[in-house]
């Protein structure tokens, strides 16, 4: 008896919940077009540049796009939502002495908080998760500083084959990472 059970329910069970996970409900709130994503992730960009005094220099930054995709990927089943996650990610030219990395963490975490937002912070790496938004920064050590804003929901502007979207900017952006020395920050 227990084993006939297990047979037909499980098998069953794992069958309603593929088909569930196939026919999920699209997102019924309305997607951000792409130029006001854009917009605020310049401005979350520019506004952590503008918090260090002496300021850094930093590289270009690099746009990619993250389709959101429902069904079972894979197969014939996977589909395009509509939806993108938009992420541009900064690097600064200036390489950060391991003396002065506790103070860069501070700046951008007095800067997200005053905002706000709720910072964590976890070892050399800071982190927010809002409503529709994501920021990271990161000093790895190595005299790197990394930045990253994420921006979810964004209307895609990829194609079927995943091509197009938001890519601009350089592909290798971390390539100009700590190579200019600042007479502050570097020492």
């Amino acid at each position: 008896m227990k084993a006939t059970v297990w047979r037909t329910a499980v098998p069953g069970v794992l069958l309603a919940l593929l088909v569930g996970w196939y026919a999920w409900p699209e997102h019924k709130e309305p997607t951000v077009p792409v130029d006001q994503a854009q917009h605020r992730i310049e401005a979350e960009l520019a506004d952590v540049a503008g918090a260090f005094h002496p300021g850094l220099q930093w590289a270009e930054a690099r746009y990619e796009s993250d389709p959101d995709l429902t069904g079972l990927c894979g197969t014939s089943g996977c589909k395009k939502t509509g939806r993108a996650e938009m992420i541009a990610k900064q690097v600064a030219r200036v390489r950060i002495a391991s003396q002065r990395e506790a103070e860069q963490l501070d700046i951008v975490q007095a800067l997200w908080a005053a905002k706000g937002y709720p910072v964590r912070r976890e070892g050399w790496s800071l982190g927010v998760k809002g409503s529709g938004f994501e920021l990271w920064f990161v000093s790895d050590g190595s005299g790197c500083a990394e930045l990253q804003v994420s921006m979810f929901n964004v209307t895609d502007t990829s194609d079927d084959k995943f091509q197009g979207g938001f890519g601009q900017g350089p592909l290798n952006y971390a390539a100009p990472c700590a190579t200019v020395d600042d007479p502050y920050w570097s020492h």
